[in-house]
């Protein structure tokens, strides 16, 4: 049996035993008789009392301590359940870009799930799973997304919430090659919240064949007097990857298409090619209706605080398949990278003022370097740290069910039962008093008509 308000249960035991308490000690007058010399007391009503030697009317003690716990435990709402599993689990599986054994994958999910567990799907977005699991088990495939760890715990949570009736305790289980780039800010924070460890089982990476990088290959196709020139010379010395900057205006033939020519050549090679124009449109990008201030920009842990003046934005069909590697303050997308050859094409739609010391600022120039990293497809390779995966497993035992918060309230088939047998004790007190005090009534009168007779 469970409780879902288990606190009115114990209310009515506190206030029983305070009734059976009171019951114990009450007092009461002696019982009066004549004596020879009465002519001699007093012509006074006696207010002697004594305490009572054994209880008295212990039926009505017995109802009204039933009618009390009986209203408590109807309040508390009792659920008659079957026997519930010792261990239930909560079953993360990672289908991003980072995954490159399918098979693999499909062999640890069947394993570690079984029926009346929780699966959960992710990659950039997570996904439960319900119904017949088993038939999804079967056709997992890696998508071409990043995986977020974050988005997982976070489903991982709810998820945990429509299980915890079915067992006594919870168990997390993640299926992942652990990338590094499937860790954020957030994931620490959110991991704390699921109180015990989690089972981590790792599946084999994706691996590609051209995925190094050229060491400081950082170029620039600008002006000689164009300020992100300027940026680009200083960041230069700490970029360890292929790059080409383009700031040449953006052709109506070519909106959105992979570059030719030289930038081309370099995204074969690795690259990433940046499509960072001056003036005209980013691929992917619209022009938005009214032209607005911004105070920042931010990509990876690199910020930027400056008062940005922006005139395009990205739509949410440009963002399909593509991952956002630079946000606004707002949250709203400020470049973004999709996959090109070997290689992959950005698109920035950040302003560079040609006024003021923005070009040469420290910030401005990491964030220059940023924006010239690899490309996400051979980060997304690169493992996590091993710091970062131990403190994802956790050290404590199997999380309890208590914590997790029930999907919702259920009805209890007992409490208007309950609720009846405390209305029927309370009626039923009405009449074993009124009984009592009639055999009372009937006992003093004889024996005052006994003592009468003795006289």
């Amino acid at each position: 049996m469970t409780l879902l308000a288990p606190g009115f249960l114990y209310g009515s035991l506190a206030i029983g035993a305070a009734i059976m308490t009171l019951h114990f000690l009450v007092t009461r007058q002696p019982r009066s008789s004549f004596l020879p010399t009465a002519r001699f007391v007093p012509d006074t009503r006696a207010t002697t009392i004594a305490p009572a030697s054994r209880p008295s009317d212990l039926s009505v003690m017995l109802l009204r301590v039933l009618m009390v716990v009986a209203a408590g435990l109807a309040l508390a709402r009792p659920i008659v359940q079957p026997s519930r599993r010792p261990q239930a689990r909560v079953v993360l599986v990672d289908v991003s870009r980072s995954v490159g054994d399918t098979l693999s994958l499909r062999d640890s999910a069947r394993t570690n799930y079984r029926d009346g567990d929780a699966l959960v799907l992710f990659d950039s977005a997570a996904r439960v799973i319900g119904g017949n699991a088993g038939d999804t088990l079967g056709k997992i495939t890696p998508s071409g997304s990043r995986g977020s760890l974050s988005a997982a715990l976070i489903s991982a949570l709810r998820a945990a919430s429509t299980v915890r009736d079915r067992a006594d305790s919870l168990e997390l289980v993640i299926v992942s090659p652990f990338g590094r780039e499937e860790f954020d800010a957030a994931t620490d924070s959110i991991r704390s919240l699921w109180p015990g460890r989690a089972r981590l089982v790792t599946v084999g990476a994706r691996r590609l064949d051209t995925m190094a990088s050229a060491v400081g290959e950082l170029a620039i196709n600008a002006d000689s007097d164009d300020p992100l020139a300027i940026a680009v010379a200083l960041a230069r010395p700490s970029v360890k990857s292929k790059a080409i900057i383009d700031r040449a205006p953006l052709r109506a033939a070519a909106q959105d298409s992979v570059p030719t020519g030289q930038s081309h050549t370099a995204s074969i090679a690795g690259g990433a090619f940046v499509d960072w124009p001056s003036r005209s449109r980013p691929r992917g990008a619209v022009r938005r209706a009214v032209a607005d201030t911004v105070g920042g920009v931010i990509a990876e842990d690199r910020g930027v605080i400056a008062p940005f003046e922006r005139h395009w934005s990205f739509p949410t069909d440009s963002l399909r398949g593509a991952d956002v590697i630079a946000r606004w303050v707002d949250g709203e997308p400020a470049a973004i990278e999709r996959p090109a050859d070997a290689g992959c094409l950005r698109s920035v739609a950040i302003p560079v003022a040609s006024v003021g010391d923005l070009a040469i600022r420290r910030d401005f120039v990491r964030f220059v370097a940023a924006m010239s990293r690899p490309c996400a497809r051979a980060t997304a390779l690169v493992p996590a740290d091993a710091n970062d995966v131990a403190r994802l497993a956790g050290r404590s035992g199997l999380a309890p069910r208590g914590p997790f918060q029930s999907p919702g309230d259920r009805q209890s088939s007992l409490a208007p039962w309950l609720l009846g047998l405390a209305i029927l004790a309370a009626i039923s007190e009405l009449f074993v008093r009124r009984r009592a005090r009639n055999n009372t009534a009937l006992n003093g009168e004889a024996a005052l008509s006994g003592e009468a007779r003795a006289a």
